[in-house]
């Protein structure tokens, strides 16, 4: 007990000692980003700061012996900014015109992860799209390309938003735009992101041992934020590339208290068909009668997004956030009766959502959230006879209406413990319908509608002791129309060995009530074949997942080696998603996935060099299906090769990437369309190069942007994938099944010019 006191005692002296140390410092107009850097090797503290607030920052300081707390008074002089002490080792750089939530800082494991504009914070990834260096083959830092960088990270289909993370599917990732849920974030069928990089201040992706905050999927969550700082002057920023145009705007409408932000994005393919969207059409529109867009067949999208942010107080903050995704597609053909087929779609998602953030005291603080989604699929093919009045039709409609609000406390406890906990209620209101009609009849092929409300408890205990860092968290839903409870456990534990090795260990369950299932009716349109429909333990069970983790950190002379590895398994998967099966034929199954990523990184002054691994096993289990073994999902690539090489020089910046996995599995069938094997075959491996080049600079109080990617470099032709659609030609298809083969090929070489200006 007597050495427990002593070592106490000794601690104390010592961060006392330490707190009125100094040092010799020097700086002349330096940016603030490269002082900081300095000035937490020489103390030994962390600074944590969005990246938004320093860009333009500089600091001067003469030569002499400064302690700390004499240098944060220079910062907050010279930059106008303020600095905020956490703790003895922690401090925070904020606005001073913007509420400062002080309790969710934490420290930045790895600053630069791949590029600046990417930093690990523990369990989750921060990134910073409007400040993040070029990546290879990317343009204006789309959010869901930027992610298919991270280790675990895949898009077996080579869209944007068809991540697939750690053996999960694309539905299965939570994605929030100031808090409103979006089920359809891309354009083109998945091949742009929905969402404008350029209105998007920070992105947190959790892919292991998620906030119990966080629910509703089982694979990830990618939470979106837009800006709540305040402008001095109205900012404009505009641009253009090979698909689209976007405007921002920011208005001060009262000084630090009252801002308005605008953003619209609109692609001019309907009118303009450049060589970039030809060859993204090409690759969408294969194994369709879509082959020439032209003034008559349109292909067309837009997003529009508007914040308002009200600070009354300098504890007091409210924003109200509203958007709209659209994406429609126009098409006719002539048949060989001179018939004419029409296939229109339209896909909507909006959404808004109001925040009110109070802090109370440097220790505690509320979130309010109230948010509103809708979802809209809406798709018609229609045959009109030649000369008469005959036609014949089918039509396709899936929505979702989402809605619900939380409430969220956080509470500093001490300087090594803190303490979230909240309330949450949600509703989801579902329903689909196919419907086959003509001049005379229309019968429904398929058609469900279910509703449910959701209640949830949850709370996180977070705290530092001797070099461990630990994460606890319970996460509670009651399903109120099915009188079902779940219980979703989140641990996370992290250890600082040295100062260069970092160990890792992580457990979290997750349950997911809304899914997507493939589905098998009549629609010759095969581009967005799946619905959402809501798990009633009954047809289509509510999803299970428990994953384990184990990782690695190290840390030194520039160079950072992650390593993780993982075991995860599911329940409740519906077997609908194979494609193979009628949907009233529909039983839920179980799976796993093991797999490790590894990413390694050095950095010097000017380059940046990185390699990532995974390896990944996913396999699933169905009753009397397959002799009840299991075998692989359909969208499993075992091995996965990621590496990219970053150049910067004077106002220059390029980086190159090279991509390589083995081929997704494939199943065979005979002429009488039974499954021969069930996964047992591989397509070709796949590989690709990518490059981009960018080039920024100023005239007066202007700054420009301008570069070029190229997806493809070699323009490799690859086979994605092999899939098996179900025909319906004739009325003995509804009862007999019968199949036809389908193969999918790589996006080619596809080059994306862009140009930006902000003033």
């Amino acid at each position: 007990m007597n050495s427990f006191w002593l070592s106490v005692l000794l601690t104390f002296f010592t961060i006392s000692v330490f707190s009125q140390s100094k040092s010799q410092l020097q700086f002349s107009a330096v940016a603030l980003d490269k002082v900081i850097v300095k000035i937490e090797k020489e103390f030994e503290v962390k600074y944590s700061y969005v990246d938004t607030i320093i860009i333009g920052k500089k600091v001067t300081l003469v030569k002499k012996f400064y302690t700390l707390d004499e240098i944060n008074l220079e910062i907050e002089k010279q930059t106008q900014l303020k600095t905020s002490k956490i703790s003895e080792r922690y401090y925070s750089i904020f606005s001073g015109n913007t509420i400062q939530n002080t309790i969710q800082l934490e420290e930045i494991l790895v600053e630069s992860f791949l590029v600046k504009g990417i930093q690990k914070a523990n369990q989750k990834y921060i990134l910073s799209p409007k400040n993040s260096e070029i990546l290879p083959g990317i343009t204006d830092a789309d959010v869901f390309l930027s992610l298919q960088q991270l280790p675990g990270v895949r898009s077996p289909n080579e869209t944007a938003t068809g991540l697939h993370v750690r053996g999960g599917t694309a539905d299965q990732n939570l994605v929030l735009y100031d808090g409103i849920r979006l089920f359809h974030p891309g354009h083109l069928f998945g091949m742009v992101s929905g969402i404008n990089p350029n209105t998007i201040k920070k992105v947190t992706f959790y892919e292991k041992a998620t906030n119990p905050k966080y629910g509703e999927r089982i694979a990830s969550t990618i939470d979106i934020e837009t800006s709540t700082d305040f402008s001095e002057k109205t900012k404009v920023e505009a641009g253009i590339n090979s698909l689209n145009a976007d405007i921002n705007v920011q208005i001060p409408l009262i000084k630090n208290k009252l801002d308005v932000q605008l953003s619209g994005r609109k692609s001019f393919t309907e009118s303009v068909q450049s060589y970039t969207f030809n060859q993204l059409a090409t690759k969408v529109f294969q194994n369709t009668d879509f082959k020439t867009f032209n003034d008559d067949n349109k292909f067309q999208f837009h997003d529009y997004s508007a914040k308002i942010i009200y600070q009354p107080t300098a504890k007091s903050l409210f924003t109200f956030t509203g958007l709209s995704i659209d994406n429609s597609l126009n098409y006719s053909t002539r048949d060989e009766d001179f018939s004419v087929s029409n296939q229109e779609m339209k896909i909507y998602n909006t959404g808004y959502s109001f925040k009110w953030i109070k802090n109370y005291s440097e220790s505690f603080s509320h979130r309010i959230l109230v948010y509103y989604s809708v979802y809209d699929f809406n798709y018609v093919k229609r045959k009109q006879a030649q000369m008469t009045e005959n036609f014949e039709a089918f039509k396709k409609l899936n929505r979702i209406v989402n809605s619900g609000a939380e409430i969220n406390f956080s509470s500093i406890l001490s300087e090594k413990a803190v303490l979230d906990f909240g309330y949450q209620v949600s509703g989801n209101d579902v329903s689909h319908l196919f419907n086959s009609f003509n001049q005379d009849v229309g019968f429904d092929l398929n058609l469900g509608r279910l509703y449910d409300v959701v209640h949830t408890g949850f709370t996180n205990f977070s705290h530092k002791y001797r070099g461990w860092n630990s994460q606890l968290g319970l996460r509670y839903n009651y399903y109120s129309k099915l009188d079902f409870y779940t219980f979703e456990p989140r641990i996370f534990l992290q250890n600082k060995i040295s100062n260069a090795f970092i160990v890792q260990l992580s457990y979290e369950r997750k349950n997911q009530q809304l899914s997507q299932v493939r589905e098998n009716v009549a629609n010759d349109l095969s581009l967005e074949n799946y619905i959402w429909v809501l798990g009633d333990n009954a047809k289509y069970d509510i999803q299970t997942a428990n994953q384990f983790t184990a990782g690695l950190i190290y840390k030194k002379n520039n160079w950072t080696l992650d390593f993780d590895a993982y075991f995860k398994t599911f329940d409740g998967i519906s077997n609908v998603n194979l494609g193979f099966l009628n949907q009233n034929e529909s039983n839920s199954g179980n799976g796993f996935t093991k797999g490790a990523d590894l990413f390694v990184q050095k950095i010097t002054n000017s380059w940046r060099t990185s390699f990532t691994y995974s390896y990944q096993d996913t396999q699933n289990r169905f009753e009397n299906l397959n002799n009840n073994a299991y075998f692989q999902s359909n969208a499993s690539n075992t091995h996965l090769l990621n590496a990219i090489v970053y150049k910067s020089w004077n106002k220059f910046t390029a980086s190159i990437g090279w991509v390589w996995h083995t081929g997704k599995p494939f199943s065979d069938i005979d002429e009488n369309g039974v499954i021969l094997a069930l996964n047992q075959d591989n397509l070709p491996n796949y590989h690709r190069m990518d490059f981009s080049i960018d080039y920024t600079f100023s005239i007066k109080n202007s700054k420009f942007k301008t570069g070029i990617s190229m997806y493809n470099l070699y323009n490799r032709k690859s086979l994605l994938s092999r899939e098996y659609e179900r025909k319906y030609a004739s009325f003995s298809d509804f009862t007999n099944e019968r199949y036809e083969r389908q193969d999918f090929y790589s996006l080619g070489f596809t080059p994306n010019v862009f140009f930006r200006i902000s003033f």
